[in-house]
């Protein structure tokens, strides 16, 4: 790092400082760094510097501050070394790359979520979520007791195998949920500590590793390959769509693999984690979950059958939803690395540092909500969100970086939650859903425990 002359070095963020405490935050982030971060906000502020060896990280809470690196200065804020990382798993995708290379696929990449047909995703959204219905309904009135993660783990990925890839994942969703668990693991690691054990040398974490790799590789060519042959003939899903631009020159192979891997990735389990988070907390609120079933109800005539039309009518599913992604944000920090020198709230960052944003410790801010850990979806009225300041809520980042897919899975979650609602109460089984595991999404760490019975029991 290089030597700040007197006044840049007074300008640095206050932080903890101490071999004993390194040590400490070290270990802590990769256990439990959510509660660490507001542990540092609570003692130092909004804008904290943190230690870590042989790194140095800027810790950013505040709107203002947030604002500012998302947006008002993007251009110095670039993805960084833990974003680097991934590329074992998704190469050079949407999620890793900066620059031009990034904004050349940005622009490929986005319409293609536009062009896919809406009304269809819809159905087919409903149709998976019907299915683990159907599971559930087949177990008698006493209905499902256990995790739910794995259960929404089961919906979401039937729901963006059909929708992305024209194609039945179930027969390969064991593999993939072990091949998936493996991989997080292996990302949260590379991602937040220095690199000790590089990637090729064979240790048995980076042989569990480059396994896990492997099998979602080979889930995504055999997917690639059954489109080349024509099988899936000209549906507008995200494969053939990318194909196209390939067959045009604006991609090679390579780049739709990276492509497909990364929003296969990114999507599959943040989407599951948020939906079983809010049914954990909708488990947990009986008047919550009442208001939930009378809208569907009244929504749906009865049948349980969504169409596209009843999204726009399903506002307090919708406030719920948001609550929930409030408290348990599946993405709870956004990594950057400054290019240049700046200033953030009136604290020195210096050039080649990481800055971290959390939205798990900025949607938990006293001072920007009320009894902030307290379950609440009348914090999102209409009227309420216009009163806030921009970046006091951002689960899916923001400016030009913000998530692709947030409409998707926006979507998903609303029809999942409300057909659900609809045809079962849901009550939180004791001990499960309060530990966290910080994996690529915010996790249960030993799993969300619900028991889920039918409504005409």
């Amino acid at each position: 790092m290089a030597i700040l002359d007197a006044d840049l070095a007074h300008r640095l963020p206050p932080g903890p400082v101490g071999a004993h405490r390194l040590l400490r935050h070290i270990r802590a982030l990769r256990t439990d760094a959510p509660t660490l971060f507001e542990a540092l906000r609570r003692g130092y502020g909004d804008t904290v510097r943190l230690p870590l060896g042989l790194l140095t990280a800027t810790l950013v809470f505040h709107p203002d501050g947030i604002k500012h690196v998302l947006q008002d200065n993007n251009a110095n804020y670039v993805r960084g070394i833990g974003y680097e990382r991934f590329k074992i798993f998704m190469g050079d995708g949407l999620l890793t790359t900066d620059g031009p290379l990034w904004r050349e696929r940005r622009r490929t990449i986005n319409p293609m979520f536009h062009r896919m047909a809406i009304g269809e995703m819809v159905d087919t959204m409903a149709s998976a979520t019907a299915e683990a219905i159907g599971r559930w309904e087949t177990l008698g009135p006493d209905g499902y007791a256990g995790d739910v993660v794995p259960e929404m783990m089961g919906v979401t990925l039937s729901a963006m195998g059909r929708i992305m890839f024209d194609t039945d994942l179930a027969a390969d969703r064991e593999r993939i949920g072990d091949a998936m668990d493996t991989a997080v693991r292996a990302m949260v690691f590379r991602g937040t500590m220095p690199e000790l054990l590089p990637a090729w040398m064979p240790f048995p974490s980076n042989r569990r590793t480059v396994a896990a790799r492997d099998v979602l590789h080979e889930v995504i060519d055999r997917i690639i390959a059954a489109h080349r042959d024509g099988s899936h003939g000209n549906r507008p899903d995200l494969v053939n769509l990318l194909l196209a631009e390939a067959d045009s020159g604006g991609l090679d192979d390579v780049a739709v693999r990276d492509e497909l891997m990364t929003i296969f990735m990114a999507g599959h389990e943040t989407t599951a984690t948020a939906l079983a988070w809010t049914l954990f907390e909708v488990a947990r609120d009986p008047e919550v979950q009442q208001r939930l079933f009378e809208e569907a109800q009244r929504v749906f005539g009865g049948s349980g059958e969504p169409h596209l039309a009843d999204l726009a009518e399903l506002t307090y599913t919708r406030m719920v939803l948001d609550e929930a992604l409030r408290l348990h944000p599946p993405i709870w920090v956004f990594p950057r690395a400054t290019v240049d020198d700046d200033d953030i709230a009136g604290s020195h960052v210096p050039a080649g540092e990481c800055v971290f944003l959390s939205p798990y410790v900025t949607h938990r801010h006293p001072d920007l909500w009320d009894d902030p850990t307290r379950f609440d979806p009348e914090r999102f009225t209409e009227a309420a969100k216009r009163e806030r300041p921009r970046y006091t809520y951002f689960p899916f980042g923001g400016g030009q970086r913000k998530c692709v897919g947030e409409s998707m899975a926006l979507t998903q979650m609303t029809l999942t939650l409300a057909m659900m609602v609809s045809r079962f109460t849901f009550h939180a089984l004791p001990g499960l859903g309060e530990e966290l595991s910080t994996a690529v999404s915010l996790r249960p760490a030993r799993g969300i425990g619900l028991r889920i019975v039918p409504r005409d029991a």
